[in-house]
């Protein structure tokens, strides 16, 4: 397929993918069906950008139609996880779960770099989640309280299948920095941010992972 064509058909498909977000945005929080228009509007737009560029991504890049596709796909489960981790500070199995086993999916289908095999994916999963509970663990006994949610480590380990272990430091970097600039620009609004404000964590790694798995 010409990319073009492609774009327009992505950028459609996100379109309808982008109604199907903003429900499960509201429902799994709230567990009640919650439709609004504006809401519904803005990820339907988002999420056709994300189907249209990850087609620009791949055109300008050399990658195959294969490799937009997934891309898409990997955009639109970390825009969900990102708003919904964002509004409710959670991070629910059924939303982090899921990137993983695309992010097998891509390490089988798509080539050498972009996949890297089901081994070494499944072993950076493995070592992402390893790594960040290990962390929350010592953060927990040093502080005594816990510095991440739950899903936190979960979300690291299931978007290290896509990244590879290798780049799971230039996601925390990336994810450390955008959380630091957001607390900045609150505060300049007048936003009161201290040692104990909570910040989404989650929404920021989402950031690190788009970002690293488009620099690969």
């Amino acid at each position: 397929m010409a990319p073009p064509l492609l774009a327009i058909l992505l950028a459609v498909v996100g379109l309808w993918v982008g109604m199907g977000l903003a429900w499960i945005s509201r429902w799994l929080p709230q567990k009640r069906f919650v439709l609004q228009s504006r809401r519904t509007l803005a990820f339907a737009l988002a999420s056709a950008l994300v189907g249209a560029l990850s087609c620009i991504w791949a055109m300008v890049t050399g990658q195959s139609a294969s490799a937009a596709v997934l891309t898409a796909v990997l955009g639109w489960q970390l825009l969900l996880i990102a708003v919904v981790d964002a509004e409710n500070f959670w991070l629910p199995d059924i939303l982090t779960v899921p990137l993983g086993l695309t992010g097998l999916l891509a390490s089988v289908l798509l080539p050498y770099p972009l996949g890297m095999g089901w081994a070494f994916a499944l072993i950076s999963g493995l070592a992402g989640f390893s790594i960040l509970w290990l962390v929350s663990l010592f953060y927990r006994k040093m502080r005594g309280h816990s510095g991440l949610g739950g899903g936190d480590p979960i979300l690291f380990g299931m978007g290290a299948v896509w990244v590879g272990a290798f780049d799971l430091l230039a996601v925390t970097l990336i994810a450390a920095a955008t959380a630091l600039l957001m607390a900045l620009v609150l505060k300049l609004f007048g936003r009161k941010i201290g040692l104990k404000s909570r910040l989404p964590f989650g929404t920021y790694l989402a950031i690190g992972f788009a970002v690293c798995w488009l620099m690969i």
